[in-house]
């Protein structure tokens, strides 16, 4: 019993850092880098995204792997309760896989166009002239994935906490 408890408390303490990432960017994050001026955005990219990635990188997993934990603690061998037919099955299965799926988005897709982002922003830093056309391209691929993680995101804690209930 207290076991499982400090492994879901692990698992939902990584989830509020990632999910709190997720939408810092969506809300803050996102909308403030629009309004800086050139030079100032890519300071931004280039001296904080790097940080924020860890961040993002670190509480994902934490959240992935104290899940599966909590699976396994849970179950205690008897992984039939996770199956479809129930419905805390249904949705802490559906949620699991999601979370997944959106670890996969993150970690293909975010991250790496963040780190390219960072990368030139670093190179005009050092070198300043007019951003590369491919800049334009990587935005647009990062506003678009983090949306789309974030809103998977909380449909996954929507799902996780009503599996809670039964």
């Amino acid at each position: 019993m207290i076991l499982n408890t400090v492994v879901v408390w692990l698992h939902v303490f990584g989830a509020i850092g990632w999910m709190g990432a997720g939408m810092a960017f969506a809300f803050v994050i996102g909308p403030s880098v629009g309004l800086m001026s050139p030079p100032a955005r890519t300071e931004f990219f280039a001296k904080v995204v790097p940080k924020y990635l860890r961040f993002v990188e670190v509480f994902s997993i934490l959240t992935i792997i104290f899940g599966v934990v909590s699976a396994v603690v849970f179950a205690d061998g008897d992984y039939s309760i996770f199956s479809p037919s129930t419905t805390f099955g249904l949705l802490i299965s559906t949620g699991a896989v999601l979370g997944l799926a959106t670890i996969g988005l993150a970690m293909a897709v975010i991250v790496p166009t963040a780190r390219k982002i960072s990368a030139i922003s670093q190179v005009l830093l050092q070198n300043p002239g007019p951003p590369p056309a491919e800049l334009l391209v990587l935005a647009k691929r990062l506003r678009v994935s983090s949306t789309l993680a974030l809103f998977v995101l909380i449909v996954v804690t929507m799902l996780m906490v009503g599996a809670a209930t039964y």
